[in-house]
């Protein structure tokens, strides 16, 4: 396995840029651009100031679309059956409630749906705490293994911001380089690794150094000493959007023929709206009026001055009906290429009508639950490599098996799926999964729950202390007086009326 094994402080980085990273880096910045529907107006404004451009972004539902089903609801990410409780402590604190995890995800979800890759990031804080970063993949370049493209040798990192130097504007770059360390083999065998039960290299650690410098062209300074992260995992943890084998890097949700499909939707509705300013209205002509002015406002009635003067139009010819048409042909294959149909970014025309049996929705929705599929293998890998290197950074085991819980994206008619859940039931189907599946969190049920059974005691108390003292014979509750005796009668030892 070639490592890259840094001796001491580097005067200069390892990684080059090559013309592969800078087609990359291009590529993600055009697809942001669709994403925030920057792309360019096909037609030029009229001489008058009129745009005729009709600009229609397609792009952004695409992404919206996929990140709420992927990352949409609650993601519930647990430790074992008889893992220490600290563990899941541990991972509740970090991950953080449900109102900071699902955004988190979701700015990773979404880096990765634009560039192909996602990257988050686990970054040390003071008193021996963890915080989870969102990277973005534009400023990451990699080198792999020659023989693996998914073994990491370096990450490196960089980018650059506009600062003042000396008062004057500069752009400073950072850079930083976190390196695979692989000691020399040990015993006699040079094949030989120290792997632990996962058959991990478990000798791996890491080295990160930092650089600056002060324009394009000027030489890196290097800000320390490498810093030595002494584990088999790196503090950067890749995933691919979508599955894209021999490579590195992932799969986009808007690749760049998806985008043209937008260009062409846009030139087309353009077009449609030029041909509307130019022949919308009726091209109106007269003869044997002489120099008279004739009032075209709607509601005059015009007198002619000769009985063979008259008012005419222009018979005028557009074939609109099938430029709309071509342009839901676009709409179409724009819903196929990205595996987003129409129903799931809202769109009226292909919203059905009348109530509609779970097979039915499931069909309508069927290419964006398989992609979703896909993206939960790959996602969720990711999730549980960071919640183990969490464990481990906190001093526990990381062999402890961490699960994850999805919540069905799809609308559902309540009544019809409580029935089902209620069927499940008979078959001894847990609560926790039914649950799930009716898009509820048992923890938060629970709790809940547990919540309002303690109110319910709270007011029932009260009247057990009003009822309890007047009822003679009855034995007081801890806290209570016991009963007086009714008048005439005498109590006899124990509570018995002689």
């Amino acid at each position: 396995m070639q490592t890259m094994i840094p001796s001491k402080t580097q005067a200069q980085p390892v990684y080059e840029i090559t013309d592969a990273d800078r087609t990359r880096q291009k590529l993600i910045a055009d697809t942001w651009k669709a994403y925030h529907g920057l792309l360019d107006p096909p037609l030029q404004k009229m001489p008058d100031g009129t745009d005729p451009n009709v600009l229609s972004n397609r792009c952004m539902p695409v992404v919206n679309a996929g990140i709420d089903f992927l990352f949409g609801k609650e993601i519930e990410i647990s430790v074992e059956e008889g893992a220490p409780a600290e563990a899941q402590k541990v991972l509740n604190r970090i991950w953080g409630r449900k109102e900071a995890r699902l955004p988190l995800l979701q700015k990773l979800a979404m880096n990765g749906a634009i560039s192909g890759q996602a990257l988050l990031r686990i970054v040390p804080g003071g008193n021996n705490t963890f915080r989870l970063v969102v990277v973005d993949p534009a400023t990451v370049f990699v080198q792999s293994a020659p023989q693996d493209c998914e073994t990491v040798l370096l990450y490196c990192i960089e980018y650059s911001t506009s600062e003042k130097t000396n008062g004057q504007p500069t752009q400073v770059y950072y850079r930083e380089e976190i390196t695979r360390i692989d000691p020399p083999k040990l015993g006699d065998d040079p094949t030989y690794e120290v792997v632990n039960d996962e058959g991990i290299d478990a000798d791996i650690t890491w080295s990160i150094q930092h650089w600056s410098r002060i324009g394009e062209r000027g030489p890196w300074v290097a800000a320390g000493d490498p810093i030595i992260w002494p584990h088999p995992f790196a503090p950067l943890f890749p995933c691919q959007n979508m599955p894209n084998p021999n490579s590195f890097w992932g799969l986009s949700d808007l690749p760049p023929d998806l985008v043209g499909l937008n260009k062409s939707l846009n030139l087309t509705q353009s077009c449609a709206e030029l041909v509307e300013i130019l022949f919308g209205h009726p091209l109106l002509y007269a003869t044997g009026t002489g120099d008279q002015n004739i009032d075209i406002r709607p509601g005059v009635i015009h007198g002619l001055p000769l009985t063979e003067s008259k008012i005419a139009a222009v018979p005028l010819v557009s074939d609109m009906v099938n430029s709309l048409k071509f342009a839901d042909n676009l709409r179409s294959d724009i819903d196929e290429q990205s595996g987003v149909p129409g129903i799931a970014t809202g769109r009226v025309s292909m919203m059905p009508r009348g109530s509609l049996s779970g097979i039915a929705i499931e069909l309508l929705f069927m290419s964006l639950l398989k992609k979703t599929e896909k993206k939960q293998c790959l996602y969720g890998e990711l999730i549980i490599d960071v919640s183990q290197a969490l464990l481990v950074l906190n001093g526990m085991s990381g062999d402890i098996d961490i699960t994850l819980a999805w919540q069905n994206p799809l609308p559902h008619d309540d009544l019809p799926s409580v029935q089902a859940a209620l069927a499940k039931k008979e078959i001894n189907i847990s609560d926790t999964t039914l649950q799930r599946e009716l898009g509820y969190d048992p923890d938060e049920e629970a709790l809940l729950s547990q919540a309002e059974d303690e109110r319910k005691l709270a007011k029932q108390m009260p009247m057990v202390d009003s009822l309890a003292p007047s009822v003679p014979g009855v034995p007081a509750l801890p806290g209570q007086k016991p009963p007086m005796p009714t008048p005439g009668l005498q109590v006899g030892p124990g509570g018995n009326h002689a």
